[in-house]
């Protein structure tokens, strides 16, 4: 089971801004109002979370409870412990949260991986993260298809050819023009020199007009973001027809080009503020 400090993502060296800032950062994504859309499975997963973080977040911003959290689960060579589960009371986030179930105990390997100096057994995290994951990225998958709608008045959703999400519109709001207009969304890890070289790569290979957000938890500096781009696109002697807008899924905001459409600094701003 995951402890405090690794359901916010912060190192038990953490200091109470950097867990505020983490809190609020993850407690976001959990929100009600950003799940009510889904299916009664992931609202239910979202409630789970969020009195998870809630009770990290009290336990961890209280000197004393932290003392003794850390007393009873960092163990003294730096291991961790599994933390205690988070009480079910109620929470602003709605009414008693699911009892959290820890994932089961994996296997020990067997005598033919033990022995295999190249075997790396999997994460004790890996599953619990790869479900977060699946759901923050179904979530934000359904917000953005409702602002991309709402935006231009309708659009249709095109085969994805290596992204996450791929629509064409009709609506002059993209280019200026009235050709068909396409929009795409990309995911991440981190938006780096890499990400933003392999996107472009993609929307040259798709062809025509394109518009691609490339959504992360983590964004290198504008600078290096703006290199790419350039290098990109006299690489591929590309002066028009492909637009990059790296995002930071964390806060929505963005390094965004400077002829970026308006339509797609309407929709961060959506998105922002929903």
């Amino acid at each position: 089971m995951q402890t405090f400090y690794q359901l916010l993502s912060v190192e038990p060296s953490a200091s109470a801004d950097d867990i505020k800032k983490a809190f609020r950062a993850e407690i976001a994504r959990y929100h009600p109002d950003k799940v009510q859309h889904l299916g009664t499975e992931f609202q239910e997963i979202a409630a789970t979370r969020a009195a998870q973080l809630t009770e990290a977040y009290r336990t961890l911003m209280n000197p004393e409870m932290r003392s003794e959290y850390d007393r009873l689960n960092l163990g003294g060579n730096g291991a961790v412990s599994p933390a205690a589960p988070p009480s079910a009371a109620p929470s602003k986030y709605g009414a008693r949260a699911p009892e959290y179930t820890p994932p089961a105990a994996q296997s020990a390997p067997s005598a033919s991986t033990a022995g295999d100096p190249g075997f790396k057994p999997p994460s004790r995290f890996a599953k619990e993260r790869a479900t977060r994951d699946e759901f923050v990225k179904k979530a934000t998958l359904g917000r953005l298809r409702h602002v991309v709608a709402a935006e231009f008045g309708g659009v249709t959703e095109l085969p994805a050819k290596g992204f996450d999400f791929h629509c064409s519109t009709k609506s002059k709001k993209l280019f200026g023009r009235g050709d068909e207009q396409r929009l795409a969304v990309r995911f991440v890890e981190v938006v780096d020199r890499a990400s933003v070289q392999g996107t472009w790569l993609m929307a040259q290979k798709a062809g025509g007009d394109m518009c691609v957000l490339v959504l992360g938890n983590g964004m290198a500096a504008a600078g290096e973001l703006a290199d790419a781009i350039g290098d990109m696109r006299r690489k591929t002697r590309c002066d028009t027809g492909i637009t990059i807008i790296p995002v930071d899924l964390r806060d929505w905001s963005a390094h965004m080009p400077e002829a970026a459409p308006p339509a797609c600094k309407n929709i961060l701003r959506r998105l922002r503020e929903s």
